[in-house]
């Protein structure tokens, strides 16, 4: 009998990566993969965690799939299973309880559950956890961009954040591991890789010793590129075959330096043209790092540094490790090395105790950043964090007229930001064809709409022209998906999205 199988991801890109993994591993197992709103025997959710919100929507989606088929295995995994300290609540809508380091097992306790049909939990410690759960996704069907993750959990513990409780601390990818992963990726025609994690910049923080503070140690190739010395390269191998080092590290003990022999060993495949990274650490960020990164080509000049609030005072309530000014001096380190980089952030409005005169701070900060795009969000309220505890919560009411404004900054910068390329040719990446238009991000993550203007913009003339479809996109043009090419910008569209002619 082949059984259908349902899955949904709620939450951050780890989440979506290791979901794939989940359907790409069920598919093996002989599973069909149906859309979650259809009839299946097995329904797999991969919770998130990090509001009050997000369980909710997550005990919501566990309901639903349950209401579409009562008889169905239902599957819930992920970081509200994990932090859920009242299990009841999860049993009564769940059979099998999969927490943040059995993912990859999913397909087999599926198919063991079908033949005795009991009730399952693998659910452990994850403060424990010393090894991050290692597996590898081969495809991503439909998609353009592969995100390959590097590490798992993190050592942050920001006053709002259940996520290091939700993880477990910061364990990095076998780097043999990441690079396998990357070739068979760029075998199957990706070009462009986004590394990803809980905590990226802390990449190697659990397996290097601090001999890497002392940097008269490092030798440079002649090429620039951070080495290990001789001494170096054995003691991270004895420390490998130990076990993960027990002692807890910042990401400035490191000053970028596990996380850039990664990057340029992954730009020395062959194909892989873009390297995208995740969200970093604002302490990661130094003049040498962001050297090193500029002579990598294929980097792109796009960084997210979350920020979380413009003003000293709510960051330290925060727990978050930097001020506004040293911030505002890694945002001066990019622009000053790199051309144009696009800067994004994230920034919570209505966190505990933020006066009008806190807000109009952190306003006028984030007007000064100049940022490419801000993802803003309404604090919300997780039980089990600092600042669950907090006097001085405020009201949605306050929370949402605040975000109202500082939305209505992020449209003034996103426009400023995007209009700079009109008149230019920028080089994108092609996702989709919609509507006759080629769809792709710029190496800079701006979305751009293409018109493919005459035959010999896209390469061919009309006698050499394949054919047309419905809505009159040349097979040519389809051909492009997952190829780039070059656009002539002409103007900026109402959401930003930049449009132009493929030339």
């Amino acid at each position: 009998m082949k059984y259908k199988a349902a899955l949904l991801s709620l939450g951050c890109k780890v989440n979506s990566y290791e979901t794939e993994k989940i359907r790409e591993s069920m598919v093996e197992k002989g599973f069909e993969i149906v859309d979650f709103s259809e009839i299946a025997d097995a329904y797999i959710v991969n919770t998130c965690s990090v509001t009050n919100i997000a369980d909710r929507k997550s005990r919501q989606m566990l309901h639903r799939a349950k209401s579409l088929n009562p008889d169905a295995i239902i599957v819930a995994t992920g970081c509200y299973v994990q932090t859920e300290k009242d299990k009841d609540k999860l049993d009564e809508v769940a059979d099998i309880l999969i927490g943040n380091n059995h993912k990859g097992d999913i397909a087999d306790i599926v198919l063991e559950h079908f033949q005795n049909n009991h009730a399952t939990e693998y659910l452990d410690d994850i403060s424990k956890e010393k090894q991050v759960e290692s597996f590898s996704i081969n495809d991503y069907p439909e998609r353009s961009r592969a995100f390959v993750r590097i590490e798992d959990g993190c050592n942050q513990f920001c006053s709002y954040c259940i996520i290091p409780y939700a993880r477990g601390r910061v364990r990095s990818k076998n780097e043999d591991d990441i690079l396998k992963e990357v070739r068979d990726l760029s075998d199957k025609g990706f070009k462009e890789i986004v590394l990803t994690g809980i905590h990226i910049s802390s990449y190697g923080l659990d397996n290097y010793e601090k001999y890497m503070k002392r940097k008269t140690e490092l030798s440079q190739t002649s090429d620039q590129s951070v080495i290990f010395t001789s001494h170096q390269s054995a003691s991270l191998t004895d420390s490998l075959q130990g076990g993960v080092i027990d002692e807890q590290y910042e990401v400035s003990d490191f000053d970028g330096v596990p996380l850039l022999n990664l990057i340029r060993k992954i730009s020395k495949i062959s194909g892989i043209e873009r390297i995208r990274l995740g969200s970093l650490e604002p302490r990661i960020i130094t003049k040498e790092f962001a050297e090193q990164l500029k002579s990598i080509p294929s980097v792109c000049p796009h960084f997210h540094l979350s920020l979380q609030s413009g003003c000293d005072t709510v960051l330290k309530r925060m727990n978050r490790h930097y001020t506004m000014q040293e911030f505002s001096d890694k945002c001066r380190i990019l622009r000053e090395t790199f051309d144009r980089p696009a800067i994004t952030t994230d920034v919570i409005v209505g966190f505990p105790g933020e006066t009008e005169e806190e807000f109009e701070e952190s306003l006028g900060k984030c007007r000064e950043a100049a940022f490419a795009k801000m993802h803003i969000f309404k604090y919300s309220r997780r039980k089990g964090t600092i600042a669950d505890r907090m006097p001085g919560q405020l009201t949605e009411k306050v929370k949402h007229e605040r975000s109202l404004r500082l939305q209505t900054l992020d449209d003034e910068m996103k426009a400023r930001y995007n209009g700079s390329f009109v008149g230019e040719t920028v080089k994108i990446l092609v996702e989709e064809i919609k509507d006759g238009k080629a769809i792709g991000l710029t190496e800079r993550y701006v979305q751009v709409e293409a018109d493919p203007g005459s035959d010999e913009y896209i390469g061919c003339d009309s006698a050499n022209r394949i054919g047309t479809n419905n809505d009159g996109t040349s097979e040519i043009l389809l051909n492009k998906i997952n190829e780039f090419v070059y656009v002539k910008v002409t103007k900026v569209l109402e959401d930003g999205t930049l449009h132009g002619i493929i030339v």
